[in-house]
């Protein structure tokens, strides 16, 4: 039988996986883009947290922060307030790091640490949404 929900879920899954791949080619690259990596890292991990909750049937505002994000996964499994630190750290790559007056440039190895961190939050989402 259709479900429409996990079937929600899943998308959200797959584009945190599409933004993953992004995330982690351009470190491949000559002069990689420390800020389209971070940006793409940030999202990765903010679509993976929203599919959680969308299966999860948790309504969830059109937000950027983390944080936020992982207040109301926390509500649901407190083994999600191991990722609080770090998505403290990817949030601003959503929108500060995108204006070059708000934010300084960022050296390429930061933008790398988020890509990890946003490898584990999707770990972690799909093991949970696998069950």
């Amino acid at each position: 039988m259709r479900d429409p929900v996990r079937e929600l879920a899943t998308e959200w899954m797959l584009r945190s996986e599409h933004d993953l791949r992004v995330a982690r080619y351009p470190v491949t690259m000559d002069d990689p883009p420390p800020e389209s990596i971070g940006f793409h890292a940030q999202q990765c991990a903010e679509k993976a947290l929203k599919g959680y909750l969308t299966l999860q049937r948790v309504a969830f505002g059109r937000r950027h922060d983390l944080s936020y994000l992982i207040d109301l996964c926390v509500s649901l499994d407190s083994s999600f307030e191991r990722f609080r630190a770090e998505a403290d750290e990817l949030t601003p790559y959503a929108v500060e790091f995108r204006y070059p007056d708000v934010l300084p440039p960022i050296p390429l190895e930061p933008a790398q640490s988020a890509v990890e961190t946003a490898e584990r939050i999707y770990a972690f989402v799909a093991d949970r949404l696998a069950t």
